[in-house]
């Protein structure tokens, strides 16, 4: 019995000496948001080379963290002495290596910097280029505390300048960036997100693939918007996909969710909207004679939502058709656009139809598979065809519209 009664004492003692290497809440700084831009301060470069001896092996960089004051929060982000943008405040540091960056703030705050709770990491364009992503993420990835589902934006300009950008009704920049990702299937333009998590497989299975983009507007605005294409091989950024580059991707990948298209009826080429409410891809490959021949069959159904034709008569089974076929003929335009970029200008398959060659020719893609991207790629020389069928489930005739 005392055997008993003496382990039971000691279990309590181990559960009440607490965790050995925790650390207290009011001892942090929780970062939400943190943007990584290039530097382009010399008298910076000139006084890192003065005080190490040494010259720079590597371009440097700043990294701005965005860090919550939780009173603030608690307050609703009034008094205490806040700036008057809200319950945060940025704070910047320069150097070579993200790790040794972050350690450089514990010389400037008394607080040490937790990343538990990031929402967003911004990369700036200059350093997506020089293909900075790897090591970038190699960060995060070591990190055994960081979460895998924060988003991954590129900033075509300045991070640090988005990061300061605190929207009309959100209380902190970062947090309206995460919002603003939420509204993917809202927004034609809008990219599907990209975590953390994703981009770490993207990156090491050296295969192509796009990250979302931001911009500062004008004024104070900033605009989520477009994506950037990467070149897997060496996870460097190439260029560019514009805003309705974006919509050609979805449809191609499938990607697409309550898409609003606009087409074009008559010979007046005149407007008219369809919203998918529902929507499939189907990819069929064949690898004959030497070629890679893809076959893309996109099918979408909807909603005849906006009217801007005039004297069209939707109570016929002709018209109707007409309408399908004219969807049918934009979703085609839009998907062969964004394929032939991707075959003639970036060498790039952001569609990844290369899981399809290694699924159904196993032994022909460990071949290419190095050779897949690139100029003389493979993927740039394969035969991607397009099949778009389209049905408009609802629409509102004129007896209907006089009724209501």
């Amino acid at each position: 019995m005392k055997g008993i009664t003496l382990s039971f004492l000691l279990v309590c003692l181990f559960m009440l000496s607490g965790c050995w290497d925790l650390t207290e809440i009011e001892q942090l700084s929780f970062v939400i948001g943190t943007a990584l831009d290039p530097v382009d301060d010399e008298e910076i470069k000139a006084r890192y080379q003065k005080e190490t001896g040494r010259p720079l092996p590597k371009e440097m960089f700043q990294v701005t963290n965005q860090v919550v004051i939780p009173g603030l929060i608690e307050g609703g982000g009034e008094g205490g002495g806040s700036p008057a943008e809200g319950p945060f405040f940025n704070i910047r540091s320069t150097g070579m290596t993200n790790f040794k960056i972050n350690r450089n703030f514990t010389s400037r705050r008394s607080r040490v910097m937790n990343y538990e709770h990031v929402k967003v990491v911004l990369i700036n364009e200059e350093l997506a280029r020089e293909g900075i992503i790897e090591s970038v993420i190699d960060f995060f990835a070591r990190d055994h505390a960081m979460r895998r589902d924060f988003l991954v934006l590129i900033s075509k300009g300045s991070g640090y300048e988005i990061l300061e950008n605190k929207l009309p009704l959100e209380i902190m920049p970062a947090i309206s960036i995460e919002m603003m990702s939420n509204n993917t299937e809202k927004g034609h333009s809008i990219p599907p997100k990209k975590y953390i998590g994703e981009l770490i497989n993207n990156v090491a299975s050296h295969q192509s693939y796009i990250i979302p983009r931001i911009t500062k507007t004008g004024g104070d605005g900033i605009k989520l918007a477009g994506a950037a294409v990467f070149f897997g091989r060496e996870n460097k950024m190439v260029g560019w996909l514009g805003e309705y580059d974006i919509q050609g991707y979805g449809w191609v990948t499938g990607e697409v969710e309550n898409e609003a298209i606009e087409a074009f009826y008559g010979p007046e080429q005149k407007p008219f909207v369809f919203e998918t409410d529902s929507g499939e891809v189907k990819v069929d490959y064949q690898h004959e004679n030497g070629k890679d021949l893809f076959t893309i069959t996109i099918m979408a159904e909807g909603f005849f939502v906006d009217n801007w034709i005039g004297g069209i008569d939707l109570d016929t089974h002709e018209t109707i058709s007409k309408l399908e076929q004219e969807v049918a003929n934009e979703i085609k335009r839009q998907s062969t656009k964004v394929i032939e970029k991707m075959q003639n200008e970036f060498y790039t398959d952001i569609f990844q139809l290369h899981d399809e060659v290694r699924i159904h020719e196993n032994s022909y893609w460990q071949e290419v598979k190095d050779r897949w991207d690139g100029e003389d790629g493979a993927f740039s020389k394969a035969e991607i065809n397009l099949e778009v069928d389209v049905e408009i489930r609802h629409y509102m005739t004129t007896a209907e519209l006089e009724e209501n």
